[in-house]
């Protein structure tokens, strides 16, 4: 899998056991290189261009851009989204009779409720497995409180749910410790997802980092 932008001459072949740093010492550069990763995530066009074997793929698809790690929230829509369609389908594949039985019970309640009112009621006679789980509000439980624990907890939501391999972090360097990069990035190996770091000033380098500078003349220093 490659990721380039012919704009800036970079392109970045996803390696197995390998983390791209990419440090964009020029701040008009960063600025859009940032912009145009973060607006593709969104749906929306940019310079960068994904592929697989000569076949383009969909970045909002198969990426996800994090500016803030802080704000990383494993019950956002597109995860609960996923996870509402996983549970349905298990739900319709293997537990036909538990829910038709409890469509049964939830009518019994509904009919002796509505009896109790002056009023002519009606309701649904199916309950739907999405409204269901909407209902009872069911989510990804978060155990973890440390930065480290939330980023790794939510990459591997991500990739597990949302089948998303690549990862964009946006001066991550600046949040860790290098132990804590380290330990992030051995979970990612196990994982086996690919993560990109976009820095604005060369920080140090660790072991299976593939890194990169796009100077202030904008030329491109293979490290």
């Amino acid at each position: 899998m490659k990721l380039v932008n012919k704009f800036y001459n970079l392109e970045i072949e996803f390696i197995e056991n390998q983390v791209t740093v990419i440090t964009v010492e020029n701040p008009e550069a960063y600025s859009k290189i940032v912009g145009a990763i973060w607006n593709q995530v969104n749906g929306n066009e940019g310079d960068f261009v994904l592929s697989e074997r000569e076949k383009i793929k969909n970045i909002s698809k198969e990426v996800d851009c994090i500016i803030n790690p802080f704000s990383l929230d494993c019950n956002n829509k597109k995860i609960v989204t996923h996870l509402y369609q996983e549970l349905k389908i298990q739900a319709d594949n293997t537990m036909q009779e538990e829910l038709s039985l409890l469509n049964v019970n939830i009518m019994k309640f509904l009919d002796k409720l509505l009896l109790s009112v002056p009023y002519q009621t009606t309701y649904e006679f199916n309950i739907e497995m999405i409204n269901l789980l909407k209902a009872y509000n069911v989510g990804i439980e978060m155990y973890a409180d440390k930065l480290i624990d939330i980023i790794v907890e939510y990459l591997k939501v991500m990739s597990q749910l949302c089948n998303i391999n690549v990862f964009v972090f946006i001066d991550l360097k600046h949040y860790l410790s290098e132990e804590h990069l380290e330990q992030l990035y051995q979970e990612i190996f196990y994982l086996k997802i690919y993560l990109v770091i976009i820095e604005p000033a060369q920080t140090v380098r660790l072991e299976n980092e593939k890194c990169w500078i796009i100077d202030n003349d904008l030329c491109i220093i293979d490290l």
